[in-house]
This record gives C-alpha cells, structure tokens and sequence, in this order.
C-alpha cells in the first residue's frame, strides 16, 4: 500500500497539511503499539510494524520532493538518480549557488541565497504542477519531470547544506 492510499489520499501533488497531519494523529494513535501490548506476540509485532509504516508514510507525503517522487512514480515515471543532469544551464546555476554560498559570510547574506533558492523551488514546482495536470505522460514530458525531480532533489541537499554548514 503506497503512502498516499494508507493515508486516505488520492495521489496528488498538493496535500492540505493540516488535514495530513491530522490523518496522521488518527492512523498513530489507532495503530500504536502500546493499544496491542496485550495482544499475542504476532500481534504486538504487526502494530509495530504498522506504526513503522504509518511514520515512513507520514515522512513521504510531508516532503514536498519525496511525495512528487511517489505521485510520479505511480504515474510511471521513475527518478534514475544514477543518471546525470544533462541540463547546462541548470548546472552552471548549481555552481553558482555553491560559490554563492561560499562566500555568504553573514546571516543577512545566508538569507538572501536562502529566498533565492526558494524562488527556483518555485519555479520548478510550477513546472511539476503543469506536468502532472496533463493526462498523457508522453516521453518528451517525462524528460522534463525527471529532469525537475533532480532539480528539486538538488535545490533539497542545497538548503540542507545551508542549515549544516
């Protein structure tokens, strides 16, 4: 069962977070192991392994990269990660996001590459949005899906840089 089915979710690209959080309560606390400690042994080890399946679902689908990754991925469209990034332009951009950040010395600087980071997010996730509202995943628009999960996945390792320098 994928996240977005354990959840009560039809796939998608958006989730209300304060209705997934709220599902998410509900699925752990119904599920919780201590609710099973008088159970039988298979039991108590099936409510562990729910709740573990409950917070991998949770942390799914509260990631904006890795719940397109899912959608995508039950649309047919794989992210080889393995594959490199044929895209120049893009990393001519990560070079200079990195040089950038090498020399943000100060917190008002860090802040500045931080929303101009958040600017490209957007940018790519629009482009996400259009991609998953047409019906046909024909090959020339799952190029460009591919190509912007591994724009997401990078900005994604960028920011977490920033926040562990």
């Amino acid at each position: 069962m994928n996240a977005f089915a354990l959840f009560g979710f039809d796939p998608a690209l958006e989730l209300d977070e304060t209705d997934l959080k709220s599902r998410f309560e509900h699925l752990r606390t119904q599920f919780h192991p201590d609710r099973f400690s008088h159970g039988s042994a298979l039991e108590r080890r099936l409510a562990v392994q729910r709740a573990a399946d409950i917070n991998a679902a949770y942390a799914t689908l509260s990631n904006s990269l890795t719940r397109a990754k899912l959608y995508f991925e039950l649309r047919g469209v794989l992210l080889d990660e393995a594959r490199s990034m044929h895209d120049a332009a893009f990393l001519m951009q990560q070079m200079e996001l990195r040089e950038a950040l090498d020399d943000a010395r100060d917190t008002a600087a860090r802040q500045t590459l931080r929303h101009q980071v958040g600017l490209l997010w957007d940018q790519v996730w629009e482009s996400l949005q259009v991609a998953a509202a047409l019906v046909a995943l024909e090959s020339e628009n799952v190029a460009f899906i591919q190509r912007d999960l591994q724009r997401l996945q990078f900005l994604q390792r960028f920011l977490e840089q920033m926040d562990n320098p």
